[in-house]
């Protein structure tokens, strides 16, 4: 009695974890979002345009500079002008004399201004636009993505399932040649049949053998690459093969692609160029800056005497103090002949994605008649596939049946068993091809609830 317990409770917790590992379809279209590599890329992608967005919308604060600095230096100054030299020159505030002194002071130096693009004609709002267009193109990045790899993971999926058919099928087919082989090797040891016909039974067995392994292979295949485009480990992906069993409706009539996220992928580019060039068109525009500056300074050198003292109580203390506030109108004239083939560049960009865009809509349309004629294909398919495979296994039973009783050739049952095999291989890929042929359609359109909705 206690091994029939620990008996049914190991069979409950192996057929409990095996319904645990179970994926549908469904399930593995959702995991794409979260396990996928692009996927998290895009989604990082998503999350440095809004920090971008967040920082152009503060291009409307006013720069707010302060600076402070010690200096312990000679004073020795000329008269005259000279270039900065990039920034190494050092500018000297000091006294001019017929003579240098060498003797260094201390001195201090603060800043603090304020520098506001009070009118600049448009140009920040107009680089906000880019900075919102540019996230909702990353965002449009983003589900053009997940829906192409969803479609991906779509098909491996149903790729798979119809392996798994496969092994089933050639599992029937080597049983059935190991059971036409006994009864050939009792016959031929009986000396009721030709041992050549021994020879051709083992033939056929190990061609079956073969099927089997092939299709196997082809099987351990496909769930390496649902595994890749899924993001999950080989081993624990455990189909439904549920939907085998079920035909599809499909929705035809209007050739909507327009909903396609990679249409609306290249509509948020189309935005996005179109906004860059509302850039270029203002920045060759004028800037005017409301500025205000003040500054404290200190020095070891006496206001009165100019008498100089290396002590830094002298020189660190501020002496002198100054404020300056103005309006100033920038305005870089030559770069209107830069800017010119910029702005033509860019627009000769847009509208070659306008043309791209054009083309992929096309081609798109295409793919939804393509769909719809497979489908009604695959459709009438499932309606002829059983009735071939009933004809095949009547006709291979008879054959069979023909040769048990000498009546009919060895190539005659191995040529029905061919045509048995190939019709129940024709059965389960019909219903495969219907839903294959749902999942262009759905391709093309861009609508997955077509699919998903319909999934058991």
């Amino acid at each position: 009695m206690k091994r029939i317990v620990i008996a049914f409770f190991l069979f409950f917790h192996t057929c409990l974890f095996a319904q645990s590992n179970l994926y549908r379809l469904s399930d593995l279209l959702q995991k794409v979002e979260t396990t996928y590599p692009s996927i998290k890329a895009r989604q990082a992608s998503i999350n440095a345009a809004n920090y971008y967005l967040q920082a152009a919308r503060k291009d409307f604060l006013p720069d707010v500079i302060a600076g402070h600095q010690y200096q312990y230096a000679t004073d020795n100054g000329l008269e005259g002008s000279y270039f900065s030299n990039e920034g190494t020159t050092v500018s000297t505030s000091g006294g001019m004399r017929d003579h240098n002194i060498y003797q260094p002071i201390f001195g201090s130096f603060t800043t603090l201004q304020v520098n506001w693009h009070a009118f600049d004609f448009g140009k920040v709002r107009e680089s906000v636009k880019l900075a919102e267009s540019r996230v909702d193109l990353a965002k449009a990045d983003y589900a053009n993505a997940v829906f192409q790899q969803q479609v991906r993971v779509a098909d491996a999926y149903l790729l798979l399932v119809l392996s798994q058919k496969l092994v089933s099928v050639q599992e029937k087919n080597l049983a059935r040649s190991k059971s036409f082989r006994e009864y050939v090797w009792s016959h031929t040891s009986a000396g009721l049949l030709p041992g050549v016909d021994s020879s051709a039974a083992n033939a056929e067995v190990a061609k079956a053998e073969l099927a089997l392994l092939q299709s196997r292979q082809f099987v351990e295949q496909q769930k390496n690459n649902l595994a890749q485009l899924s993001g999950m480990s080989a081993d624990s992906i455990r189909i439904d093969t549920a939907y085998l069993h079920k035909i599809p409706a499909y929705v035809s009539g209007e050739l909507a692609v327009t909903s396609n996220p990679l249409l609306d992928l290249q509509r948020k580019q189309l935005t996005t160029q179109y906004n860059q060039l509302q850039v270029l068109k203002k920045s060759v525009l004028p800037s005017v800056n409301v500025v205000g500056i003040g500054w404290a300074r200190g020095s070891g050198i006496d206001r009165v005497t100019k008498e100089y003292s290396s002590s830094p109580g002298d020189g660190l203390a501020y002496q002198a103090y100054n404020y300056m506030a103005g309006v100033a109108l920038k305005w870089n004239i030559t770069s209107l002949v830069k800017n010119k083939q910029q702005y033509l560049g860019a627009a000769q960009e847009l509208e070659a994605t306008r043309y791209k865009m054009e083309e992929q809509s096309a081609i798109l349309t295409r793919e939804v008649r393509n769909a719809e004629l497979q489908y009604q294909s695959a459709l009438q398919q499932t309606k002829v596939a059983p009735l071939q495979y009933t004809a095949a296994l009547d006709a291979y039973n008879l054959s069979n049946a023909r040769y048990q009783a000498g009546l009919a050739s060895l190539n005659e049952v191995i040529q029905a068993y061919y045509v048995l095999n190939r019709a129940d291989v024709d059965n389960a890929v019909a219903v495969n091809n219907v839903w294959r042929a749902l999942l262009q359609h759905v391709a093309a359109t861009g609508s997955l609830p077509e699919l998903t909705s319909q999934l058991p």
